[in-house]
């Protein structure tokens, strides 16, 4: 087996604002926005230039990162205006494409969009299929803030725990979820595959019928090569269980990270405690009925199921190329990566990693690294790890597969 990994099904053009306490703090000053407010629980969509300020401090107030759509893009677009931003390639395959060419990774990504700013992004080593029949641009505003980032409101402060960031959407090609004519073919090669995405999607019943329609492609990916799931924030969570109405018996796996969790499970989680961890992966395991669970963490990445061993190791290269990532940006090659290799695991994963309660439990625990920077990457990290284990998993589908496998049936 010689094809190339797969990774669908959306691509974006972002806009990654450069954080300006100033001008941010100007806008909560002009809301006149309250504590109050900023407690509240957020409402499936943003109306508008408020609801995306009260978006960002509700994420800097929580902890988590999240993704959110916004109902009029002119007040999308204006809210970016007010800050500098750098023009970059979205959607998690897109990024995880990213990843992987940057060490000489090649894959296939599907996209439902296309611009000239995606032509001039991709590079050389990532292939792509486009369901689109003509451009269009409809850029994913990502705000990052920085650990430490205090806002002033009108009866207090907001500070950010932890860096994190805040992806801000109007994508009516993501939304609907075309799939490309050209890509059966590309499956029927592919040594691993990623589906992704699904998130943006609107109507159950689109999503049921684009379900349906990849499940059909599906089988046509040759035995042995592992499709993997990997969750995301869902502009509508009543979508979630639409998903879970197919996705079982399409991945082999079902990867996410704490907060996706976080909304499963409907609790919190003491993500260092190995009595929490084993209780969030078992109850991950029966909510989410796919063979293999993964869960990844900014300290490690969790795996319980039929192939927890082999997601494991492939969570360990998603863990390097994630610090990589979050150490250099998008500056880094083969030299980076192996530097961040060679760091200190990260504490807590290791502990975690020789917890008896996980063992009994079957769950596996990929460590980490404790990589440290000033000015941390906190946008793709998640992409990036994704990234990491699909190029494991190829790498191992093409040492073990034999030429001539039929598909699966």
């Amino acid at each position: 087996m010689t094809g190339r990994i797969v990774l669908g099904l959306g691509g974006t053009v972002d806009y990654e604002l450069e954080w300006n306490a100033a001008a941010f703090q100007r806008l909560v000053d002009g809301y006149g926005i309250r504590l109050a407010e900023v407690e509240d629980d957020p409402p499936s969509a943003v109306p508008g230039g408020r609801g995306i300020v009260l978006a960002v401090l509700r994420s800097m107030r929580r902890g988590r990162g999240c993704e959110c759509y916004v109902e009029d893009k002119s007040h999308l677009l204006a809210f970016d205006a007010r800050f500098h931003h750098r023009v970059t390639l979205g959607g998690t395959g897109v990024r995880a494409a990213l990843a992987m060419s940057r060490l000489g990774v090649a894959s296939t990504v599907h996209l439902v969009s296309i611009s000239d700013e995606v032509r001039r992004g991709l590079p050389q080593g990532v292939a792509h299929l486009c369901s689109a029949e003509e451009d269009s641009l409809d850029p994913h505003v990502i705000v990052q803030y920085p650990h430490g980032a205090a806002v002033r409101l009108v009866d207090g402060m907001v500070v950010a725990g932890r860096p994190n960031r805040v992806i801000l959407v109007n994508d009516e090609p993501n939304e609907r979820m075309v799939l490309s004519r050209g890509l059966p073919a590309a499956l029927r090669q592919a040594s691993a595959v990623l589906i992704s995405g699904l998130n943006t999607m609107k109507r159950a019943d689109d999503l049921r019928a684009r379900l349906a329609e990849l499940a059909g492609m599906l089988r046509g990916v040759p035995q042995g090569a592992p499709v993997v799931y990997e969750d995301a924030g869902f502009h509508d969570e009543a979508l979630r269980a639409v998903v879970l109405e197919t996705v079982p018996s399409l991945a082999d796996a079902h990867s996410l990270n704490e907060d996706e969790a976080r909304q499963y499970l409907g609790r919190q989680m003491d993500l260092t405690a190995p009595g929490d961890v084993a209780a969030m992966m078992e109850g991950l395991g029966e909510i989410l009925g796919s063979p293999t669970v993964m869960v990844h963490t900014s300290r490690y990445a969790a795996c319980i199921g039929a192939e927890a061993g082999l997601y494991r190791d492939a969570a360990r290269a998603g863990c390097l190329m994630a610090s990589t990532r979050f150490v250099n940006g998008d500056r880094y090659g083969r030299a980076e990566y192996d530097a961040v290799a060679v760091s200190p695991r990260e504490p807590v994963g290791l502990a975690l990693a020789a917890a008896p309660e996980l063992r009994r439990a079957g769950v596996l625990i990929a460590p980490g690294y404790d990589a440290r920077t000033s000015s941390p990457t906190t946008i793709g990290l998640g992409d990036a790890f994704i990234g990491g284990v699909m190029a494991h998993l190829a790498a191992r589908t093409r040492s073990v597969a034999s030429e001539g496998e039929p598909g699966r049936g």
